[in-house]
């Protein structure tokens, strides 16, 4: 992957943090129970500038899993679309949408599609997004379940899968994957969006971990604000639900964070109840 956009995310890899050691990653790029919220376990410094410039485009059509076709000051654009979901609720032909321009001669699209207007709400579509908020709250101790670990490391293989984050102190070490959410029907956010062979290997991987001795956690990231909690999207993948349960009762920890997004901006907006 390779971002060359300036914004904070860039600067987050080249600040110093006290007391936290992480091996800086790249962040974005094409090549890749009270019914309120918990306003108080997650910190408002942990929001992220998607791009200084966003422009606003229709949508017509997507053309494969990561390529749509928009209209764009009056012309057809093939833009890249981060997000291998299905998406079906939140775009659609007409929809209002945001693009940002990000160039490559590694590129073969100029645009990322990186976010829609779905009933007054902005959604972010970007699925790299909720790992890069995860790992700078990470960072700015900004989540308190995971506030005691000292050191972030990215990307580490676990059994069958690759987790986004071991998180370690001098006592303990977290297996930390991250999870995005853009489904929401009636207030309530739903994952998966379709069948997700990926997401049930990560549980797998999380259980197995739990079971030998480290601490494991599987943070969704909602990224929308219309919502108000969180439930496995059994109609979709009933397999997923069932291993989501399954992981909470050997001890695997479940999060869910909202979101506040505007077409160029997110941040991390407060944690919502999990309804298993």
């Amino acid at each position: 992957m390779s971002h060359k956009e300036g914004g904070r995310l860039n600067r987050v890899a080249n600040t110093p943090f006290s007391g936290v050691d992480i091996v800086p990653i790249d962040l974005l790029g094409e090549e890749s129970m009270d019914s309120s919220p918990n306003w108080h376990n997650v910190t408002r410094s942990s929001d992220m500038k998607i791009a200084d410039k966003v422009r606003e485009a229709s949508f017509i059509s997507r053309q494969n899993r990561f390529a749509c076709l928009v209209n764009l000051s009056d012309s057809e654009e093939t833009v890249y679309l981060p997000n291998s979901g299905r998406l079906n609720r939140v775009l659609s032909l007409g929809q209002t949408v945001f693009v940002v321009e990000r160039p490559s001669l590694l590129r073969r699209t100029k645009y990322d599609l990186v976010a829609a207007s779905l009933d007054g709400t902005i959604v972010s579509v970007d699925a790299r997004v909720p790992g890069a908020l995860i790992r700078e709250a990470l960072l700015r101790g900004a989540l308190p379940p995971f506030a005691a670990y000292s050191s972030i490391q990215p990307e580490v293989a676990r059994g069958r899968s690759r987790l986004d984050f071991l998180l370690s102190n001098a006592s303990s070490q977290c297996f930390l994957e991250v999870k995005s959410v853009t489904l929401a029907e009636g207030g309530r956010a739903l994952f998966p969006d379709s069948p997700t062979l990926r997401g049930r290997r990560h549980l797998h991987s999380l259980v197995w971990a739990k079971r030998d001795g480290y601490a494991a956690a599987m943070v969704f990231v909602i990224q929308r604000e219309d919502v108000d909690g969180f439930s496995p999207n059994d109609a979709v993948d009933a397999e997923f639900g069932h291993g989501l349960r399954a992981a909470q009762s050997h001890g695997v920890d479940i999060y869910a964070y909202r979101c506040r997004v505007s077409p160029g901006e997110i941040e991390l907006f407060g944690e919502v109840p999990i309804h298993l």
